[in-house]
């Protein structure tokens, strides 16, 4: 009877040090901006944001698909499973073709880890900025107006 009651004592320890081990939290992921401001630009140029963030869990970390606003916005992932105590870089990549005027984009970015029994992290970095029309956009405007 003792022996048995060791072993599930033993068992249940060992359960909530693992549980605690392998539960990664928000705080674990630090992006140095998850806002950034693009200078104004033209129309029809291309920004290219980095994302730079240090995971300081203690287990391996992968992407599921970045979700963005709009199909103007591309996001570069690292391809390898982010290693704890790390840091890397997200890019992203927003074309302002046919944007005008004020813009801001939220890109919801989520990790997970197969410790983490399908729990994501989850993160929004942002993108703000000013795309000034071209004088063909403003013709085409003043045409249809």
């Amino acid at each position: 009877m003792k022996s048995n009651l060791f072993k599930i004592s033993l068992s249940l320890l060992l359960l909530t040090v693992a549980s605690f081990s392998f539960s990664q939290k928000e705080a674990d992921i630090k992006f140095e901006k998850l806002k950034q401001t693009f200078k104004k630009v033209e129309e029809g140029h291309q920004v290219t944001l980095n994302y730079i963030f240090t995971y300081s869990g203690t287990i391996p970390l992968t992407f599921l698909p970045p979700e963005v606003d709009c199909s103007c916005t591309s996001v570069i992932l690292p391809k390898d499973k982010i290693e704890p105590n790390t840091t890397d870089t997200i890019l992203v990549k927003f074309d302002t073709k046919d944007k005008i005027g004020y813009q801001d984009r939220d890109i919801e970015i989520q990790f997970v880890s197969d410790a983490m029994d399908s729990r994501t992290i989850k993160k929004t970095i942002t993108l703000k900025g000013i795309v000034k029309a071209t004088k063909e956009s403003k013709a085409k405007y003043k045409e249809t107006h």
